[in-house]
């Protein structure tokens, strides 16, 4: 090792940084374990991301202990053997390679799955800050012999415990609606769902036949308080042409006696207008992909619509609430600007993440399979395909049984009945499940149900196929390439025209499908 060389990896300052990023390395990579770790596992060997995330967590007690060395032992502080240099050497080298490990992870992720590292990383940001306190207090504090640059660190350190407890306390959150509700038709009722920028609770209120409604969000009579996403159910009548109201009471702490509440916010009125009659037209929209500025973008120049129909994949995966909020409920009510139904169909992406077996609870669906007939003089029949892979696929980690829930959807599926009404169906994905029987048990009891379209979604193109089953398949646009298509759905009596369209407003699909 050159003089030069040895001089720059023995600065104190280079030792203090490295250890400063070793230690960031495995919190970075703990972070991202929802995206890519899985991958890595099924490609090389299972365990392969926990032996990566201890290899970096030895490294940071390595670098921690060779800064340490430098700082404190008093023979290598004004020079430092060439073995500590190369010990120092080494920490800095491994510390750059993790570094761009966990750079490269963060390219692969992109845009979707990225942001929710960074929240992640914030979670994680308490017990990093605790961690990087105790080692300046134990290792590097005591060289510092200035007594104006140790008051000043002090002052510092404990400043910064101050607000992270309060701000854990009192997260630093300005209380509001993150949009206009969204109202999910789920087929026994309308779900009036909304979401806020911080926990609180929800309610509803209206006047009908002279009574006055406030209906909150509860269970068993509990309201509740913990959650950012706030549903309601009421029931059609209530709702239909009816003027209301949302609002929410801010909750910061739930105890067993009392808690700690916050402000109260209520909204605007909202005039909800249902789908009637035989003309209806219908905003559809599918795979946004956490994309919701494009996805509007797209809508705009759809011009006006009755209703909406969300055919699923918000985003990546569902880890946190926020990402539902975000890239749903927000998105909804953006979109439907809380005066108009929609119904929703799940995508394979929101079955994924811890939160995914609490989004039917948040936005108030039994189940992700259903008929309506309150959307005009139509019935429309909704399938879930839930994932897009076998259940013991590694990306499931052993924590999902979808063939018996697509098994049950098609015995229920059977026990329909065909309907005086013009029928459409909704799945997510246009080949309905993975498995091949309960696939062609489900086309043949549609085509008896006289089912006259699939809408579908999942595949990142728009295209109508008349020919493949027996009747005819339409696969809403999503976002491809930058771009994002976006469509809409015009019922009448005579048949369905579908018009779609890019970002840039250039026409992508105008076909027209008549009825059975």
């Amino acid at each position: 090792m050159t003089l030069k060389a040895q001089k720059f990896f023995s600065n104190r300052i280079t030792t203090l940084l490295v250890s400063f990023f070793a230690a960031l390395a495995p919190l970075f990579y703990y972070a991202s374990r929802s995206s890519a770790h899985v991958f890595l596992d099924t490609a090389l060997f299972m365990g392969f991301s926990r032996v990566v995330f201890w290899l970096m967590l030895a490294n940071a007690v390595f670098a921690l202990v060779v800064a340490a060395m430098r700082w404190r032992v008093a023979a290598y502080q004004l020079q430092q053997p060439k073995w500590l240099s190369a010990l120092s050497c080494a920490a800095f080298t491994i510390t750059v390679f993790f570094a761009i490990v966990n750079i490269a992870i963060l390219c692969v992720m992109g845009e979707e799955s990225s942001p929710i590292v960074w929240r992640s990383m914030a979670e994680l940001l308490p017990f990093a800050l605790a961690y990087i306190i105790a080692a300046a207090l134990a290792f590097f504090f005591p060289s510092v012999t200035n007594k104006k640059v140790r008051t000043a660190i002090a002052v510092i350190i404990i400043l910064i415990a101050v607000l992270t407890v309060l701000f854990m306390l009192y997260p630093p959150v300005y209380f509001d609606f993150l949009s206009d509700p969204m109202v999910i038709d789920n087929g026994e009722g309308y779900s009036v769902v909304f979401a806020t920028s911080a926990a609180g609770t929800g309610y509803i209120e209206y006047e009908y036949e002279g009574q006055t409604y406030k209906l909150y969000d509860e269970s068993s009579g509990r309201i509740r308080g913990s959650s950012t996403i706030h549903s309601i159910a009421v029931p059609y009548e209530h709702l239909d042409n009816n003027t209301y109201r949302v609002g929410s009471m801010r909750v910061f702490e739930e105890y067993a006696y009392g808690g700690r509440n916050g402000r109260s916010i209520i909204s605007d009125d909202y005039k909800f207008f249902p789908c009637t009659g035989e003309d209806v037209t219908l905003l559809c929209v599918s795979d946004w992909h956490t994309r919701n500025n494009k996805a509007k973008e797209a809508i705009s120049h759809l011009g006006e619509y009755d209703g909406v129909l969300m055919m699923g994949d918000a985003a990546p995966g569902l880890q946190y609430e926020s990402e539902a909020a975000e890239y749903i409920v927000k998105f909804g009510g953006d979109i439907s600007r809380g005066c108009m139904p929609i119904i929703y169909t799940r995508g394979n992406h929101e079955t994924r993440g811890k939160y995914a077996s609490q989004l039917g609870s948040a936005l108030k669906m039994d189940r992700y399979y259903y008929e309506t007939t309150h959307f005009g003089d139509y019935r429309f029949i909704v399938l879930d395909c839930a994932e897009d892979k076998e259940d013991s696929h590694p990306e499931y980690g052993g924590l999902v049984d979808y063939k018996t829930y697509r098994t049950g959807m098609t015995e229920w599926l059977e026990g329909l009945e065909p309907s005086d009404k013009k029928t459409i169906t909704l799945c997510h994905a246009p080949s309905l499940f993975i498995e091949e029987d309960l696939t062609e048990r489900a086309w043949s009891k549609l085509d008896e149900l006289n089912s006259g379209l699939l809408i579908s979604g999942h595949l990142h193109q728009c295209y109508l196929d008349r020919e493949s089953e027996a009747f005819p398949v339409y696969v809403d646009g999503g976002h491809s390439g930058g771009d994002y298509i976006a469509s809409k759905v015009t019922l009448s009596s005579e048949g369905i025209a579908l018009y779609a369209c890019n970002m840039d407003g250039d026409k992508v699909i105008d076909e027209f499908v008549t009825w059975k």
